[in-house]
């Protein structure tokens, strides 16, 4: 095994969600888009049936856009991810300002695409989501309560308020997992309703 550290930050968070979905492939959730501080952030894309992608939306260079887009088929939902380093970062007033607009605008483009390959998705139901890093395991449930004040707060647009928090936190190694937070219920796995 090679050792390896790092800083805990947005990318981390990103990247860890990214491999979780990834590596639990029987649930259901694929990404259509993800924005890494540098790499392919330009499009939002779904499978098609000979294992490539098609492109939906392309971003312009300056193009708010959210840092992650995870859809499930069976569950029919989508989540918008909008991520920071950790709680402070994201619960600003600027940042969730940013957030409630971006989550907003790509909700109303995704349920208006004219794109025939997501036409039959347009229906799914659409679930604003925040990623962070926590650095105690114990303060998950604080922090994600603090998610949602600030966006009952800052919820101008008034996006849904029946967030899904996804909570990067590491145990004693320094492993990463995740934790999912969804109507006051915290669970291990990305697989509980959401109705």
């Amino acid at each position: 095994m090679i050792p390896y550290t790092y800083k805990p930050n947005e990318e981390v968070a990103r990247w860890a969600t990214e491999v979780y979905i990834k590596s639990n492939t029987k649930l259901g959730w694929w990404i259509a888009f993800t924005n890494p501080t540098a790499g392919p952030w330009k499009k939002i894309v779904i499978p098609i049936e000979n294992g490539g992608t098609a492109e939906i939306y392309r971003f312009v260079r300056e193009e708010e856009r959210p840092d992650l887009i995870l859809v499930n088929d069976k569950r029919k939902a989508v989540l918008i991810v909008e991520a920071k380093d950790y709680l402070g970062k994201l619960i600003t007033k600027a940042q969730m300002l940013k957030s409630v607009r971006v989550i907003d605008r790509i909700s109303k483009m995704l349920a208006t695409s004219s794109n025939s390959k997501w036409a039959h998705r347009s229906a799914y139901k659409i679930i604003p989501s925040f990623l962070w890093m926590c650095e105690n395991k114990q303060t998950v449930a604080e922090e994600s309560n603090s998610v949602q004040k600030a966006l009952d707060k800052y919820n101008s647009l008034k996006i849904s308020r029946d967030i899904l928090n996804i909570v990067i936190s590491t145990d004693e190694q320094q492993n990463l997992f995740n934790s999912f937070l969804y109507k006051g219920k915290e669970y291990g796995q990305l697989d509980f309703e959401l109705a």
